[in-house]
């Protein structure tokens, strides 16, 4: 197990199809991600060997309400969400990163781990996200 651990997450991966490079999670969006409910996730588990994971739902954390007085925390301004996977039972994919490909999003890695036990239709997994706002471009100014 511990030779595993040491293994990059990218030796996994199968080379990248044309057109199709790996994609920083940075470059998805909550928006394209709650686009996708019901479709198909493919987690690379061995060279060539993927198992297929379905997503379940993509709640949105709601926004920090301003209260007089009291001071925002530093991620106030954040996009946070989740995503919840439905995975088979007979192959459980440990907590890490783990690479991903779907039709719509491309490849892309993701940490992902097991919320709950096993349940009859499958393995819940569950992504976190809280990142900041993506700034606009620095475009020059033309004079």
């Amino acid at each position: 197990m511990a030779a595993l651990a040491v293994v990059p997450v990218s030796a996994f991966a199968r080379p990248a199809a044309p057109g199709r490079p790996l994609r920083s999670l940075a470059q998805i969006s909550y928006a394209d991600f709650a686009s996708q409910i019901n479709t198909a996730f493919r987690v690379c588990v061995a060279p060539g060997n993927f198992v297929e994971l379905t997503l379940l739902k993509a709640p949105l954390a709601p926004t920090t309400p301003i209260v007089p007085g009291r001071r925002l925390p530093g991620d106030a301004d954040h996009e946070k969400f989740s995503l919840i996977l439905r995975g088979r039972t007979d192959v459980p994919l440990a907590c890490g990163i783990h690479p991903f490909e779907h039709a719509q999003l491309g490849r892309f890695e993701m940490h992902i781990g097991p919320i709950g036990t096993a349940e009859v239709d499958g393995v819940r997994y569950q992504a976190g996200f809280n990142r900041p706002p993506t700034a606009a471009p620095n475009f020059p100014s033309s004079t």
